[in-house]
């Protein structure tokens, strides 16, 4: 009987050992954290929050007592939305609702956009939402983009989707995407919304390219008459300047021209009025002389026994 009794003392004097090889097992094994460099661990007391763990080696209490989560919040994480990146569904195709949306002037287009975004508050953005099966907990940020996105198109025409207006419409998406994550508190904060792709859908898409090819021409010609008229008119402001220095030379030539003509004439007056006989015989005398001039022939009168004879001098 003794004997039977030794092996059970044995056991029983084992048992405390036994114990304690079980706590540093437990420990080893529950205790012991390795948080990368861009990462955070957030350290959970019997399920509530109790503190945050930087990168490096991090020692917490065996489980269940403290457990660690670790969250990235040191690299920019995206978000698709119209298309699938990096999810385990990949294989699958958007549905419509992930890709159409309706424009202010009730047209459909389909978007494909990412959402960049970074964790800054890993306590928040693991207790604000909880995850669902089959879904990441980033999915509440995928619902608010669709939604942010569905408010700014409605208030955008097509045109403005397809073209210029990319860049409000992402700049838009930003900021109200924010406010929103912001409101309900994610502790994510939002980089960027970038509108990946933008095309009508594929049954009228033939109809949107021809309206863009008319208006990428109708651009065009604008630009070539507007180059034209940049070049016409300043030839034509050369050449009206051209015209009215002429013309004020002209005028200052013939101006000049008058007043010569008119001193001529005054002085002209005043010796007619001076010797009105003289200035009389004188001005006859220059008259016959103009006329006289004119022909090859020269004809004057002479007597010649009491009779007139005509004389020609070549």
């Amino acid at each position: 009987m003794t004997d039977g009794a030794t092996p059970s003392r044995k056991w029983l004097r084992r048992w405390p050992l036994l114990i304690v090889l079980l706590i540093i097992a437990d420990f080893g094994f529950t205790g012991v954290w390795t948080v990368p460099q861009n990462e955070t661990g957030v350290v959970t007391t019997f399920g509530r929050f109790s503190r945050l763990a930087p990168p490096g080696i991090r020692l917490t209490l065996p489980w269940p007592i403290e457990r660690m989560e670790r969250v990235v919040t040191g690299e920019i994480r995206t978000m698709s939305i119209g298309f699938r990146l990096r999810d385990r569904v990949r294989s699958l195709p958007p549905t419509p609702d992930e890709v159409q949306w309706l424009t202010g002037d009730t047209n459909i287009v389909e978007i494909q956009t990412e959402v960049q975004y970074l964790v800054i508050d890993p306590e928040t953005y693991l207790f604000t939402v909880a995850e669902l099966p089959g879904e990441r907990r980033d999915f509440v940020l995928r619902k608010l983009a669709e939604s942010v996105l569905t408010g700014i198109v409605a208030r955008m025409t097509v045109d403005d989707v397809l073209s210029v207006g990319k860049a409000r419409l992402q700049a838009l998406g930003m900021r109200e995407l924010q406010r929103m994550v912001e409101a309900i508190g994610l502790g994510i904060q939002v980089q960027s919304v970038n509108i990946v792709d933008a095309n009508p859908p594929p049954e009228v898409i033939a109809a949107f390219n021809d309206v863009s090819s008319a208006v990428a021409d109708k651009e065009r010609r604008l630009s070539e008459a507007d180059g034209y008229a940049k070049n016409l008119l300043p030839a034509a402001r050369a050449e009206a300047n051209r015209r009215t220095a002429t013309a004020e030379i002209y005028r200052s030539e013939v101006v000049a021209a008058a007043k010569g003509d008119a001193e001529s004439f005054d002085l002209l007056r005043e010796r007619v009025a001076a010797a009105p006989e003289v200035s009389k015989r004188r001005l006859w005398l220059e008259a016959l002389e103009k006329v006289l001039s004119r022909p090859k022939k020269i004809v004057y009168p002479r007597v010649e026994g009491g009779r007139f004879r005509v004389t020609e001098v070549e």
